[in-house]
């Protein structure tokens, strides 16, 4: 690389940043660790060859633990001589900030390779190879180390990783915070710097500090181009994808038709990782929407269409001037922002809450194939290229903050649980993932609805529904469920049963519906009525009996987005093992230079729209616990309420019979197609829409007459 890039972008009549310099040490190649306190926090790894320091940027500095991959994006080459600064470099200049040595010494081969010019020849190869291992002796970091380059973010992304020796170790190296050379740490340094460098980065600038005469033009754009990060601008936590660059080396591929969602795996509780990101679990159906040349089809994750029944979504999928295919769940929000699923199973129009479709990702896009791209590229794509002019369609909001901080988080605002993706994940299409981890509040399954019961002296329509699970291929009975539906809720749950009833049970071995448990001691006498086990339920509960039945279960829907077919008993598998076994895979394609990951662990995509995430505030009594900050940009939302929608509908655009609750009473709508004005092509819906529509504004001039 040399230093051409260094000295274009450095006018030496105004800066005292070195021009060159060179090596003194004929014997060992010398490295060092910057700390770098610019527009975000990051360190700069550089090490000797060529007689200029080669350098990285990176974000979350280097780490003593094999299993963390740290993010390392490679910048131009600086002169040796820079290795000794510590000192200011102002505001608005190019790397403007704090810097100290936070670490030096010197390093060499892991191979036995003799002679200084030997080995720099060796690693010079590694180095275009895309794979540098080596050996570091400094004042705080030692051992063996590996630079593995990437791909996916342009040429220049690569991993540090630690490998595992005597000096590994999962303390926090960072917390030895002082220079070597000054003991002073960042802030000390920024009090009492003796040394200003300045630069021609042109950029908005202080107040105080008038703009330097003959800058040179902006490389900022430039720059981006070529590496996609900007040294001064890496983040503790975030890089900045370019969503064009990604998409123009993405695959080809035809667009894809009867595919189904890449599901996740249940964990048994949450976990903090730098190479996972968090997001809401949402309560709603999962969705994919297909939209290609005019055409929409808006499916649930069994294939089964929501066009109709959602049919606000679909008219907005609709009118978008684009071709792809997204992931997401719709739900129907409370004053809140919290999903209701109970409303969202019931709804039928508008009159019955907002329907909310939150985006998380896009498979396919204008001819490529992002499936095979990691998460936070196609992050970044969807951040990029989805519609965002009307608030019912959303980007689900990642949310930068520890796993378990986060669920606390959800945990308190009664959210259903957490979703942890690995930040490296491909798309998996049609299979369950384990770098897609699902983290519930409460313990909820999707069960068979085998039946239900109706007791001896009961006046309600039925008394519970009877439960089953799929277990080696025999369905087995899990319990029974008697709360959580109203009396309005069994008369409808009735009309669906009522296809499914059958004489027979659908059970090998019936089961005792009469069975009392340990805190019943009258017997309930109960009938049962038998079903096909072909419609699905969602229940929470507090545990499982030895037996296998669910104690304390509550109804919580009717799930007819899930096939009984794919209904099992879902155990959730413990964290720590499941997060290791991805480690171990990941850590196997790495060593043996087969890996498919395109982007660097431990990054986290942000586009230019979404660099106002949302904050977790780590505060309170030396505890860390996470609040979310509710905040809003252009192409996200965090949790919070729908904007009203105008004008609503009170019935749907497809049945000709509906019946509607007004003022508390249920009114029955028939004939609906009928045209009023058969001329201007106005059905009794139409009418009976609009006066819906207009009634608030309308209402006030009527009162009295």
């Amino acid at each position: 690389m040399g230093l051409d890039k260094y000295n274009q972008k450095r006018d030496f009549s105004k800066t005292a940043e070195p021009k060159a310099g060179r090596s003194k040490d004929k014997d060992k190649l010398l490295f060092v660790i910057q700390k770098h306190d610019a527009s975000r926090l990051h360190y700069d790894f550089r090490l000797e060859m060529e007689g200029v320091l080669k350098s990285w940027a990176v974000p979350k500095g280097p780490s003593l633990d094999p299993r963390t991959k740290r993010l390392a994006m490679m910048v131009e080459d600086h002169p040796f001589d820079y290795r000794n600064f510590e000192g200011l470099i102002p505001k608005g200049e190019y790397g403007g900030g704090t810097v100290i040595v936070w670490d030096q010494g010197w390093y060499e081969t892991i191979d036995p390779i003799k002679g200084k010019k030997a080995q720099e020849k060796y690693l010079l190869s590694e180095l275009k190879k895309g794979s540098v291992k080596m050996r570091l002796h400094g004042e705080k970091v030692n051992g063996e180390f590996a630079l593995v380059r990437t791909n996916g973010m342009g040429e220049n992304s690569w991993l540090l990783i630690k490998h595992d020796d005597e000096f590994a170790s999962k303390k926090d190296i960072l917390k030895q915070d002082k220079s070597i050379l000054s003991a002073k740490t960042i802030e000390q340094m920024e009090k009492s710097a003796d040394e200003v460098w300045h630069s021609n980065r042109e950029d908005k600038l202080e107040a105080k500090q008038p703009k330097a005469k003959g800058q040179a033009p902006d490389n900022k754009k430039q720059k981006k181009e070529e590496t996609l990060i900007d040294e001064s601008e890496v983040a503790g936590d975030a890089v900045v994808l370019d969503a064009k660059i990604i998409l123009k080396s993405a695959p080809k591929g035809k667009f894809p038709t009867g595919v189904k969602p890449m599901l996740a795996t249940l964990v048994d509780g949450p976990f903090d990782d730098p190479d996972w990101q968090y997001e809401v679990k949402w309560d709603g159906y999962r969705a994919l929407a297909f939209v290609n040349k005019n055409k929409v089809q808006l499916l649930s994750r069994n294939n089964k269409s929501f066009d109709d029944k959602f049919y606000p979504i679909h008219k907005i999928l609709s009118s978008w001037k684009l071709n792809g295919v997204f992931d997401g769940e719709i739900l129907v929000l409370n004053e809140k922002g919290i999903s209701n699923f109970g409303a969202l199973q019931n709804w039928r129009s508008e009159a019955d809450g907002e329907l909310v479709f939150y985006v998380f990702d896009i498979l396919w896009y204008e001819g490529a194939d992002l499936t095979g791209l990691t998460l936070v590229e196609r992050q970044a794509i969807l951040n990029e290229v989805l519609p965002t002019d009307d608030d019912r369609v959303r980007i689900s909001k990642v949310f930068d903050a520890n796993g378990t901080d986060f669920f606390a988080a959800a945990e308190r605002m009664g959210l259903e649980g957490i979703m942890a993706k690995r930040k490296s994940s491909a798309y998996l299409l049609s299979a369950r993932s384990k770098e897609w981890l699902k983290i519930k509040v409460s313990r909820r399954q999707e069960v068979i609805v085998a039946g239900f019961t109706r007791n001896e002296d009961t006046s309600k329509l039925f008394s519970a529904l009877i439960l089953a699970v799929w277990e080696n291929k025999t369905l087995t009975y899990v319990g029974k469920v008697g709360t959580g539906f109203s009396d309005s809720d069994q008369k409808e749950m009735l009309k669906r049963f009522k296809p499914y009833m059958t004489d027979k049970s659908p059970f090998t071995v019936v089961p005792d519906i009469n069975k009392l448990s340990r805190f019943q001691h009258k017997q309930l006498n109960a009938k049962a009525t038998w079903m096909k086990p072909e419609l699905v339920c969602e229940v929470a509960f507090t545990e499982v009996t030895d037996e296998g039945i669910f104690r304390h279960p509550s109804f919580q829907g009717m799930r007819m987005d899930k096939n009984a077919k794919d209904v099992i008993r879902e155990t959730a598998e413990h964290t720590q093992d499941v997060v290791e076994e991805v480690e171990e895979n990941l850590e196997a394609e790495l060593e043996d230079d087969k890996t498919k990951r395109k982007i660097p662990v431990g990054s986290k995509a942000k586009s230019q729209a979404t660099k106002k995430s949302n904050e977790i505030i780590k505060k309170s009594g030396g505890q860390e616990k996470a609040k979310v900050r509710l905040t809003e940009d252009k192409h996200s939302s965090a949790i919070r309420p729908p904007k009203p929608t105008i004008p609503k509908t009170l019935l749907n655009p497809k049945d000709e019979s509906q019946v509607r609750k007004v003022e508390g009473k249920e009114v029955k709508f028939n004939n609906l197609s009928k045209l009023y004005w058969p001329e201007d092509k106005v059905s009794k819906r139409d009418m009976f829409n609009y006066y819906y529509a207009v009634a608030d504004f309308i209402l006030p001039y009527l009162k009295d007459r």
